[in-house]
């Protein structure tokens, strides 16, 4: 039990990971804050950085010398104005045509491979930014849009890759949604060095945008450093109070720290987003078996009722027994206090409640077969004997 972690790998899927679409549907749909589809607005970003490195340089190369011809400036320019348009079906061909005589000319390649992305056809598109890169290696944004289609292909290293390298070429290309498209990246590749870095760079730039302090407070638990992951999760929870994997992830550091009380109440949240009880219900099953370690009985109880209502089908036999265990150290206290106090009511909440603890007892007794034989076979005919008696007694008056 107490090796139950919420492994760093949630974060992203509970996250953004669900968000990544292809590149081509991204326009269809408004991204999420913290969705990572990013790769209409990189490829937009490429566009306009690109035109302007590429401005520059070439006002630098030919300052004083007669201006080269472009032979595919007039149909670069005629794509570009439908790409603002979002119609990359009639930017395609002149911008094929412009890259075909423009071959060495990156912003030709990089809108190319944008106009191809839209269209799906990422194998294209990859070897397009390929060329731009190679043309022009310092536009970061060039990196960015071949992390993207890497990305849509699923090639997450190479996706991981690419986004470092964008970031060091360029450190200040850094926004919220280019952080959670990177640190998907880098968690998909198994990149947990990496991933770490880009939640940090998200929690130091952007200390209001919550994403990334969900992510360090992950991976800071599951490198044991409670004091840190304690203060992310804070800070998490703070900016998204409604947030049911951050609930989940603040009630295991709880726990961490011994505060169980708030670790269910935080536990029990999370249950109610059906997205998130698959770490609930493991939450709730400790807390049950140690508050029953414990001898607290009635939190236990509730502990292991709220986990069972949502437990996984792996889990249900132990939330059974442990329940059916915690219930029946319930009822005894509860018919010794009722039976001086001639309390009817009490005398069957008793019973059902002994019923419940007797079908729990025969469902689970796998689970620990001496164990639950023995309280079969010599406790519980014995209470079902007495309380029977009380109940009976009440049906009399």
């Amino acid at each position: 039990m107490a090796g139950i972690r919420l492994r760093s790998g949630l974060i992203g899927v509970g996250i953004a990971a669900a968000a990544l679409c292809s590149p081509g549907a991204a326009r269809a749909q408004a991204p999420a804050a913290d969705s990572g589809t990013l790769i209409d607005q990189a490829a937009v970003q490429a566009r306009i950085v690109a035109n302007r490195i590429d401005s520059v340089a070439a006002a630098q190369a030919h300052r004083g010398r007669a201006a080269r011809p472009d032979p595919g400036l007039a149909l670069y320019t005629g794509a570009v104005a439908s790409l603002n348009k979002m119609q990359p079906d009639s930017a395609l061909v002149p911008l094929q045509a412009a890259a075909a005589v423009g071959r060495d000319v990156a912003r030709y390649h990089g809108d190319l491979a944008y106009a191809l992305a839209l269209l799906d056809r990422m194998d294209d598109a990859g070897a397009e930014y390929l060329t731009a890169i190679r043309l022009q290696g310092a536009n970061p944004w060039y990196y960015v849009g071949l992390a993207m289609v890497r990305t849509a292909q699923q090639r997450w290293q190479e996706a991981a890759a690419n986004f470092t390298l964008a970031y060091a070429t360029d450190s200040t290309i850094l926004k919220p949604d280019l952080i959670a498209a990177a640190s998907v990246a880098s968690e998909k590749s198994g990149d947990e060095p990496g991933l770490f870095d880009w939640s940090q760079r998200g929690t130091q730039k952007f200390p209001d945008f919550p994403g990334p302090w969900l992510r360090l407070a992950s991976l800071l638990r599951a490198r044991g450093d409670t004091a840190r992951g304690l203060a992310a999760i804070r800070r998490f929870h703070t900016l998204k109070p409604n947030d049911r994997l951050g609930d989940a992830v603040l009630a295991l550091y709880f726990n961490d720290i011994g505060q169980r009380d708030s670790s269910l109440e935080l536990a029990i949240e999370s249950g109610k987003d059906t997205a998130y009880r698959q770490y609930a219900g493991p939450i709730l099953l400790r807390l049950g078996a140690e508050y029953l370690s414990n001898r607290q009985y009635d939190p236990a109880a509730r502990a292991l009722s709220e986990g069972l209502a949502i437990s996984p089908p792996n889990l249900h036999e132990r939330f059974v027994y442990y329940l059916s265990y915690a219930n029946l150290q319930r009822l005894v206290p509860m018919y010794t206090e009722a039976v001086p106090k001639h309390d009817c009511q009490a005398a069957h909440v008793v019973d059902s409640l002994l019923t419940q603890v007797d079908h729990g007892f025969h469902e689970t007794v796998q689970q620990d077969s001496a164990q639950v034989t023995h309280i079969l076979n010599d406790i519980l005919p014995n209470i079902h004997a007495r309380v029977g008696e009380f109940v009976q007694q009440c049906g009399h008056n």
